[in-house]
């Protein structure tokens, strides 16, 4: 897996409480072109198709599916409150460009440690087909550290390339 830049180290464990965090991750699907990716995974309401933390994703304030849009997420990971039976967050679409293949949200409401979170999807040219990108920007998540959380997206971004290898691979001759 290719990764971007990920900010970092941090001197100490109050500087990174304190910090905002930003970040990169990268990662690559062999076989499928970016438009195909794209197709499947710029439905902003369709992450439990593609994160296996994620069980339900659903519109939830129904404002057509351009910015503004704001989408339902549910799954079982949340480490803020680590004894609830489920996480879950709202976020906002802030901008889209199918063109450009990429998307741009907010979470505006979590059970799951979040302050300010943004972040952008991309579907990026790739050698070997396409790049699934996922940059952040946040305060520092409750439960997490920034190394920890670095790594639970990198893990969700191969996730996602894993499962566009399956899907889009499986229908091509």
């Amino acid at each position: 897996m290719d990764h971007g830049t990920v900010s970092g180290p941090w001197e100490d464990e109050e500087e990174a409480s304190s910090a905002v965090w930003r970040g990169t991750v990268r990662a690559v699907a062999s076989g499928p072109t970016p438009d195909e990716a794209w197709a499947l995974l710029g439905d902003f309401c369709s992450l439990d198709r593609w994160v296996s933390t994620v069980r339900t994703c659903r519109r939830v304030e129904e404002e057509g599916s351009g910015s503004g849009c704001v989408r339902y997420c549910e799954g079982p990971v949340n480490m803020a409150a680590p004894g609830e039976a489920v996480g879950w967050s709202k976020e906002r679409l802030l901008a889209a460009d199918g063109a450009g293949r990429w998307y741009s949200y907010e979470v505006v409401d979590s059970n799951k440690g979040f302050g300010r979170y943004r972040a952008t999807v991309r579907v990026e040219d790739d050698p070997a087909g396409c790049a699934v990108a996922w940059a952040f920007e946040a305060d520092p998540v409750k439960g997490w550290t920034r190394d920890g959380f670095v790594g639970f997206l990198e893990k969700l971004a191969r996730g996602v390339a894993r499962r566009l290898e399956e899907e889009i691979m499986v229908v091509k001759p």
